[in-house]
């Protein structure tokens, strides 16, 4: 019977051990969060909005058309994927391949820093004018990728369609 009860504990020592590493290793590292670019149209009654596509030029366009007195904007929808609150410390718009980035002084989405919660959606968002003068600079055409900062780590979206970036010139 003694044997048989070392055996046993022995086996739920090894599977605690196991489990509690499990879980310390989950939460640190946790689900990176799901981040997207995204380009829309301002207006005083609300923000039109797609994700990042070479398709959505036509239906920006079309929108601005319809609803006056708005301005093009561009920025990152992050969602938090994780168990706990994600620690958005800021974002930019980074120049690739060199590495350039342009942190928007002047948002008018989501401030930094800010803590999502839990399966919530945050948008941080800028002009698209300050993005298209950032990548008029550039020596070669860019490659426009969205940033997002949180916890020592930096997030990319895909890169933005170019033909987005030559919306309102």
């Amino acid at each position: 019977m003694s044997v048989a009860g070392f055996v046993l504990g022995l086996v739920a020592t090894v599977l605690s051990v196991a489990l509690l590493t499990w879980q310390v290793w989950r939460a640190r590292t946790g689900p990176g969060p799901k981040v997207t670019p995204v380009v829309g149209w301002l207006t005083p009654d609300g923000l039109v909005t797609n994700d990042d596509d070479s398709q959505v030029r036509a239906s920006l366009v079309n929108a601005a058309a319809h609803l006056p007195d708005g301005r093009y904007v561009i920025g990152v929808r992050v969602v938090n994927v994780g168990p706990v609150p994600l620690p958005v410390a800021g974002w930019a718009i980074r120049s690739e391949p060199d590495g350039t980035s342009l942190e928007p002084a002047q948002t008018s989405g989501t401030p930094v820093p800010y803590d999502i919660p839990p399966g919530e959606t945050a948008l941080f968002r800028t002009d698209l004018q300050h993005v298209t003068a950032f990548a008029a600079a550039a020596a070669q055409p860019p490659r426009i990728v969205p940033i997002v900062s949180s916890g020592g780590r930096t997030y990319a979206t895909r890169t933005v369609a170019p033909g987005l970036l030559s919306l309102g010139s």
